[in-house]
């Protein structure tokens, strides 16, 4: 029997870029960026068009240079097989967020989703065509079902050749994505602020998560550290969607803690239980433990653990 504590590491603001402000820190934070394209035409950025795809993978990349999680917008088609053919409102691209997140599955545990729409008025004379992008959006905090703030109008004007088609349109809209990108995230980040944690001594946060968890190749332990993580990891909240075979062990960890934590805490529970050619890796939101070896030396006996 022995007490094993673990103390606080280093916060995530204490290894950031010294010019990056905390408050635009996102860790552990998972989001969804969409686009609103309910009016047409008029959205020349929009999901099913070219200049829309890349502006989309700009705003994310920007997003994930702050630590936020940004789970895909095309993920809801593949994995969850909405319908995202038509022309999404406000209202509906909220109500998909919703759903998504009543999934169950970890990877669509959305906590807020950033709506932007860019609209534009083309106006062509004999020398240019003169492009206004009108460019707007707001936060949605799905825990809280409600809005915590919108952004815009950004106007934005530039000038094409006189005679450009649509093909011409599309291509001068991509060498203007990236400058649109970081308005929108810039503006959204300032307003998703509001839903950054602070950060508890004792691994919590002020936010329920749920992480992926895979145990590969762990015969004899899987149940012991599934049952562990559950128990006596603090701010456990509980298990969901626990798919089990001899090889494999998946399931969602609803808690309250940091994921650092309960990388440390994992790491401590597999020395105590004595597995050998284990490896631990954690990517975006999901844990991974798993096995490496022919085959595990016998678990050790339960012991007492207190985890902080």
């Amino acid at each position: 029997m022995f007490n094993r504590i673990i103390k606080v590491g280093i916060s995530v603001c204490s290894i950031i870029v010294a010019t990056m402000a905390c408050a635009n820190d996102g860790t552990d934070l998972r989001i969804m960026i969409l686009q609103e394209d309910s009016e047409g035409s008029a959205n020349c950025v929009s999901y099913r068009n070219e200049a829309g795809a890349h502006v989309a993978t700009k705003i994310g990349e920007q997003f994930n240079r702050y630590g936020y999680t940004v789970t895909p917008r095309e993920s809801l088609g593949a994995e969850l097989r909405f319908d995202l053919s038509g022309n999404l409102d406000k209202t509906q691209l909220i109500s998909l967020a919703t759903r998504a997140k009543n999934s169950g599955r970890a990877e669509f545990d959305l906590q807020a989703i950033v709506v932007y729409k860019v609209l534009c008025n083309i106006r062509p004379d004999s020398i240019a065509t003169t492009v206004d992008a009108d460019i707007s959006g707001f936060i949605y905090d799905i825990d809280a079902r409600r809005e915590i703030g919108d952004f815009g109008p950004i106007k934005k004007t530039f000038s094409t050749a006189p005679k450009c088609d649509a093909r011409c349109f599309t291509m001068e809209l991509r060498t203007h994505a990236g400058d649109m990108a970081l308005m929108i995230a810039d503006q959204a980040r300032n307003k998703l602020a509001a839903l950054t944690k602070t950060k508890r001594q004792n691994g919590d946060q002020n936010r329920i998560m749920t992480y992926n968890v895979r145990l590969e190749n762990l015969p004899r332990a899987s149940t012991r550290i599934r049952t562990i993580m559950e128990t006596e990891f603090p701010g456990s909240i509980g298990i969901t969607s626990l798919i089990s075979s001899s090889t494999l062990t998946k399931f969602g960890l609803k808690t309250s803690a940091r994921a650092e934590k309960i990388r440390d805490w994992l790491e401590i529970v597999v020395s105590d239980l004595g597995l050998e050619n284990v490896n631990l890796a954690f990517d975006g939101n999901t844990f991974v433990v798993r096995n490496d070896g022919q085959d595990l030396t016998q678990i050790k006996m339960p012991a007492e653990r207190i985890f902080r």
